[in-house]
């Protein structure tokens, strides 16, 4: 079982948004997928009941804490379980990080997002879980200079940075209030979200089999 956390203490940085659309890509390969939804908000909870409640990908919620998801939902045989997690409680957040795999740090390109982000990527880097921002909600038209700015400023400080970056479009906004996810309705969308699977996975998948290695030397 693959879990990927979805987690940034900041809110309105896209969490939910991008667990959706990565979840349905993953789905996409045949695999069996579940979210689970740490956010009181729920938004998405409502997604997904939007999109018809389907089994794949499937809801999980009702947990507070990711721990405990992840351990009832341990031996029902998921590839793929993502943490959609919730603004503002540290607690949960690192909770959630260390009961991942992998996490995804969503943040826009601003400086106000630089430093609000910085507790999450801490966080990680206590636990000794992989990570890596996204830079998520990119202005197109200032894209270059914005986003060059913020990696040039997370490069500085080593923290891992996604190649993908997520555009901000308005299929991304109206694609989830029809159970939809912008990938699903934008060819544009699509190719970002393709891109940021790709990275995700083979960052995970590479973070599992070096954690299953090391266990086996011991």
């Amino acid at each position: 079982m693959n879990i990927v956390g979805f987690l940034n203490s900041k809110g309105g940085v896209g969490k939910s948004t991008l667990c959706a659309a990565i979840a349905v890509r993953a789905a996409q390969e045949n695999r069996r997928v579940c979210i689970v939804d740490l956010d009181p908000q729920e938004s998405v909870a409502d997604w997904w009941r939007r999109r018809g409640q389907p089994d794949n990908p499937t809801l999980f919620k009702g947990a507070d804490r990711a721990s405990d998801a992840v351990e009832a939902l341990a031996l029902d045989g998921w590839d793929w379980v993502f943490l959609d997690g919730p603004p503002g409680s540290l607690i949960v957040t690192d909770d959630a990080i260390r009961a991942s795999n992998f996490v995804a740090v969503p943040m826009r390109a601003s400086g106000l997002d630089l430093l609000a982000s910085q507790d999450a990527v801490r966080l990680c880097q206590d636990a000794g879980v992989g990570y890596m921002v996204v830079l998520n909600a990119c202005q197109s038209r200032s894209r270059d200079k914005l986003v060059e700015a913020a990696r040039s400023i997370l490069f500085s400080n080593q923290v891992p940075i996604a190649d993908a970056t997520i555009t901000q479009r308005i299929a991304f906004v109206t694609a989830m209030t029809t159970g939809k996810t912008g990938a699903e309705k934008d060819n544009a969308a699509a190719e970002e979200i393709e891109a940021l699977w790709k990275e995700i996975k083979s960052a995970t998948l590479k973070g599992v089999r070096a954690k299953a290695k090391k266990e086996a030397a011991r």
